[in-house]
């Protein structure tokens, strides 16, 4: 008897919408992949030999509560203007359902794991910063209860346990170590991942770090983007062509969204952190939990911590420059400065000379000085976190998501790590509207005394494209 594990991360699941002008095309219906993931858990379980322990391991953003703006029409709590515009709060009660939203778009999927788990398989869900809203007990129960419906309208039905909920990272000695990865980004990272909230108007709120928020508050007002993808960093000279192109002549806007957007999440992010200072006592209740539940000890939990930057909420400037406020600064004082010599009498091949060569140059430097970690920082650094996982929780396999980033990287001649892609819709540039190759990824691994056996691939319209690693 051996133990199978099926591994996928990044679905980004969110309710559909369909618009002709393409706004949020990223998620049309024409990119629902339903169809294609229940392919994948059939072809997981038919493959297995008979007495094979079967978990499919859910890696985090499967859910994608930062892109749901949609708002019930008879809410039975209140609901402000705030959250007609931007979405609603993540509290339990919201979470719920959107959750249940989501979860109604994609009835496929939904139903196919539950036939997965009726079957007296285990399903594991570890958490990832876009659905963090996990964390809520509430929300994992709706979770469950939609997975119950689903068996109970196929004649199957949930046996107790088979659901589990991992709110940092899954873990078999010696095998296998999965987690989403987001810790490792200044961006995604939460101060207190395993106590994650805030208490906000007598309410028990999420505590959103920054690059979430800007999925809330700026990516969704600016729906031309792909939020899964990186096509949103762009220079300036591109930004303003892509506003000239998407903008300029439509009744959509962008500059406005841009900055009170901006401002949204850096006082999001300040509030956040001034008041996640009570959640710290039970950061470290819930670590003890862990520890028992992975029998790891405390040291084991706190090397792996030290691993984690410190998040992007204790660092202003870089804050404001990830958000554009330190160019929008520089441009002000570059019009100023060519205003004021204007003004002055000195000749005017100074006038002119100064702001054509001395402020590019400028502002080049500064450019050069100040561009520091992005967001493909984490992307190239990530295997090297694995590294180190590794090293204090020994496993043949480390598996991690959230970059998007599908790799297999041998960390020595003992352990592979896997970078488990996306299922997201990124589009491929050469082909507009058609999906990127090599996406929707999957890895499987298969534990059978002291051998292990990896295969990891994509599984596009039905069809895998494998790579096995005995």
């Amino acid at each position: 008897m051996g133990r199978r594990y099926l591994v996928v991360s990044d679905l980004h699941l969110a309710d559909v919408e369909d618009h002709p002008d393409g706004w949020k095309a990223f998620k049309g219906s024409r990119y629902v992949f339903d169809e294609a993931f229940e392919a994948l858990i059939d072809r997981f379980v038919t493959d297995a030999d008979d007495g094979d322990r079967l978990s499919v391991v859910l890696n985090g953003d499967i859910v994608d509560f930062d892109v749901v703006t949609a708002t019930p029409e008879n809410p039975p709590w209140p609901v402000s203007r705030f959250e007609r515009h931007r979405g609603l709060k993540a509290t339990a009660e919201k979470s719920i359902w959107k959750l249940e939203l989501v979860l109604s778009h994609h009835r496929r999927l939904v139903r196919a794991l539950a036939r997965f788990v009726a079957a007296g398989h285990r399903l594991v869900y570890v958490l990832g910063n876009h659905d963090r809203e996990f964390h809520f007990p509430g929300v994992q129960q709706a979770l469950v209860r939609a997975l119950e419906r689903a068996a109970s309208e196929q004649g199957l039905s949930l046996a107790t346990g088979t659901v589990r909920f991992e709110p940092w990272f899954f873990y078999v000695r010696d095998r296998l170590y999965v987690e989403h990865g987001h810790q490792y980004d200044l961006y995604t990272s939460y101060t207190y991942q395993l106590s994650p909230t805030v208490t906000v108007q007598g309410e028990q709120c999420l505590a959103i770090p920054m690059g979430n928020l800007s999925n809330r508050y700026l990516m969704t007002r600016m729906g031309y983007f792909n939020p899964h993808a990186s096509d949103y960093i762009l220079n300036v000279y591109r930004y303003v062509a892509h506003w000239v192109r998407h903008y300029m002549f439509s009744r959509r806007g962008m500059l406005i969204h841009w900055l009170w957007g901006s401002v949204l999440v850096i006082l999001m992010v300040l509030r956040n952190k001034r008041r996640q200072r009570e959640s710290r006592s039970e950061h470290e209740k819930q670590l003890q939990r862990v520890a028992r539940r992975h029998d790891l000890n405390q040291q084991e939990l706190v090397a792996l911590a030290q691993l984690q930057p410190e998040p992007i909420a204790s660092r202003v400037f870089r804050l404001l420059r990830e958000l554009w406020f330190d160019r929008v600064l520089i441009c002000l004082l570059m019009t100023g400065g060519a205003v004021a010599l204007a003004l002055v009498q000195i000749p005017l091949w100074i006038k002119l000379m100064v702001p054509l060569t001395c402020f590019p140059l400028v502002y080049f430097l500064y450019e050069e000085l100040a561009r520091g970690e992005t967001i493909f920082t984490l992307e190239r650094a990530i295997p090297e976190r694995a590294r180190e996982v590794a090293s204090i929780l020994p496993a043949r396999v480390v598996a991690f998501g959230h970059t998007h980033s599908p790799r297999q990287i041998p960390l020595s001649r003992e352990t592979v790590f896997v970078d488990t892609g996306t299922w997201a819709p990124i589009m491929d540039k050469k082909n507009p509207g058609d999906l990127k190759p090599g996406l929707r990824n999957y890895l499987m691994v298969a534990f059978h005394r002291n051998d292990v056996r990896v295969e990891y691939g994509s599984w596009t319209d039905g069809a895998d494209v494998a790579v096995q690693q005995p």
